[in-house]
């Protein structure tokens, strides 16, 4: 059995309108799970289709294997850069988005006709960049109005492609199949494997 940081396809679900995800493994074998350990809860039921409720309040997801033991914390608050934070406390780095950049990028490529750029980024424990997430957006509506990202790709400073990242959303169970291309080194494998929960919380 594969583990979390030995997996190089890692299927990550969330199970429910809760902050409660599931990462399998290529066999969809369970190999690591995440529940929300700080903060207040999201709406439930019919409730949820109203949002999640949570606005600007700040949560806090724990990823961790099968047996409890925490992997790292996923850290988000409306407005700052969603930070990742070890099982000891210590920041490893963060998954920086600006959404008033893209708002503006959004509505400038309605005005020309084209397909608008989405491009998020990874920082260390420093804020020094450490990898660029390019992001494929398709027409289909979501919350771009009219653009909704399908998929994105990582790559580092030196240009090379490291991981892909296939989006499937749904209601209240988004899918992000994550596929990494070669075995990478601290902080950049954990960012990797955090960024695609980190973004979905930027969608709560």
């Amino acid at each position: 059995m594969t583990d979390l940081y030995g997996s190089p396809v890692l299927k990550i679900e969330q199970r429910s309108s809760q902050l409660e995800y599931q990462f399998a493994d290529a066999n969809d074998q369970v190999i690591a799970v995440a529940g929300q350990v700080s903060g207040p809860k999201p709406r439930k039921g019919l409730r949820a289709l109203l949002g999640s409720g949570l606005k600007n309040a700040r949560v806090v997801v724990q990823v961790s294997g099968p047996d409890q033991t925490p992997f790292f914390f996923v850290d988000h608050q409306t407005g700052a850069p969603v930070a990742i934070v070890a099982a000891d406390g210590t920041l490893v780095g963060r998954y920086d988005h600006q959404p008033v950049t893209e708002m503006h990028q959004m509505a400038a490529a309605r005005l020309t006709g084209q397909t608008p750029a989405m491009t998020h980024r990874l920082v260390d424990a420093h804020d020094r960049p450490v990898c660029e997430i390019a992001w494929t957006l398709r027409p289909g509506g979501g919350e771009y109005r009219g653009w909704a990202p399908v998929a994105c790709d990582f790559t580092t400073l030196d240009g090379n492609r490291v991981a892909h990242v296939d989006v499937h959303a749904a209601t209240f169970k988004d899918r992000y199949d994550l596929r990494l291309m070669l075995q990478l080194s601290e902080p950049l494998r954990t960012l990797v494997i955090a960024a695609p929960l980190a973004y979905d919380l930027t969608r709560s």
